[in-house]
């Protein structure tokens, strides 16, 4: 992370996973998504790694204790747009009793400043779901 900000959403998602990552009643992991050549030496494909998550999965995935229920955080940059697989991943999370938080990093922000905003909109979405 540069003094001015994350360079990508992958740098500010390093930060926010060791941010939730220390708060009691949170696990949470990276999730990618998508498959990655496996090349030898020469350059030829010898197989293609499949992440696993389904396409449309958030950045981060965990679960809240002590309920049980998995969490999903997706991250964006300002300007960045959900795909209609994410969407349909958001849904299917909440429809079936899961908590789903998308999060946009505020530019005029500090770092500190988003990272406090991502644990409080996680804990807003649990806390709804607690009352």
């Amino acid at each position: 992370m540069s003094a001015s900000g994350p360079r990508d959403e992958v740098d500010f998602t390093r930060h926010v996973l060791l941010s939730l990552g220390a708060t009691p009643g949170l696990r949470v992991w990276r999730q990618n998504v998508g498959c990655v050549p496996v090349r030898d030496r020469r350059g030829r494909t010898l197989r293609v790694f499949d992440a696993g998550p389904p396409v449309g999965a958030a950045d981060v995935s965990g679960i809240v204790a002590p309920e049980g229920w998995r969490l999903e955080l997706e991250i964006k940059m300002q300007g960045g747009k959900r795909s209609a697989a994410q969407e349909s991943w958001s849904a299917m999370v909440r429809s079936m009793g899961g908590v789903y938080v998308l999060y946009t990093y505020d530019e005029t922000l500090s770092v500190g400043a988003n990272l406090m905003l991502v644990g409080a909109a996680v804990f807003a979405e649990v806390n709804s779901r607690r009352a």
